[in-house]
């Protein structure tokens, strides 16, 4: 398997810097302004557009991105791993999976932002969230494992019309607000980022780096 070189993983950690700091002011911002004027309008522009024929479709897309689906996903992925014999990688997988559950909880808690519903808290959206920290990690396990390019190339593409197409589906059926999509993006790929470094890290652990 491959790991990040010293730049690579520097640059890793500048993201992870970045993120953190713009998670954080996306946090300040809420707290300040619950809704703002880009929620409300971006909700009476969604909602003006809603179709009844894709009222079904957009709720399976929303399905998507639960638990429902990236859980069985990451098992399979755990197995796939211990049979190559990356046992503490396949290990690690779902128990990331437990933590990004975690600190979700917590920062819906610590926020304390309603869904447009007013049902629960909305931000950072976990639907968002999830989808975002699964891409991240598959496009990393795909280069570690040294998948073709094609392979690479059509994944990160797919993953990033995954993440955004969840993230719509999230404000189409009127679960969460913009800023609570935008909210899960930067602390999916926060959380990502740290997740790939430790992940490098056992990695590197396990065997000599190519």
């Amino acid at each position: 398997m491959r790991r990040l070189d010293r730049a690579q993983r520097r640059s890793a950690r500048v993201c992870v810097v970045l993120a953190l700091a713009a998670f954080v002011i996306a946090v300040i911002v809420v707290r300040v302004e619950t809704v703002s004027s880009l929620d409300a309008g971006t909700k009476s522009l969604v909602r003006d557009g809603r179709s009844l024929a894709l009222a079904a479709p957009m709720h399976a897309v929303s399905l998507l991105g639960s638990g429902y689906v990236l859980l069985p996903i990451t098992l399979a992925w755990s197995v796939v791993l211990w049979r190559r014999g990356q046992r503490t990688l396949a290990v690690s997988l779902p128990a990331i999976g437990a933590g990004a559950a975690l600190t979700l909880a917590l920062l819906k808690w610590s926020v304390g932002k309603p869904r447009p519903t007013l049902r629960g808290y909305g931000f950072p959206s976990g639907h968002v969230f999830g989808v975002t920290v699964f891409v991240v990690l598959a496009v990393y396990l795909l280069w570690a494992f040294d998948a073709p390019r094609r392979v690479r190339r059509a994944a990160q593409a797919l993953g990033i019309l995954y993440v955004l197409v969840v993230g719509y589906s999230r404000l189409y059926v009127n679960a969460h607000w913009l800023s609570d999509v935008g909210g899960g993006l930067l602390a999916g790929i926060l959380f990502a980022l740290v997740m790939m470094l430790v992940m490098d890290r056992q990695i590197a652990s396990s065997g000599p780096s190519r």
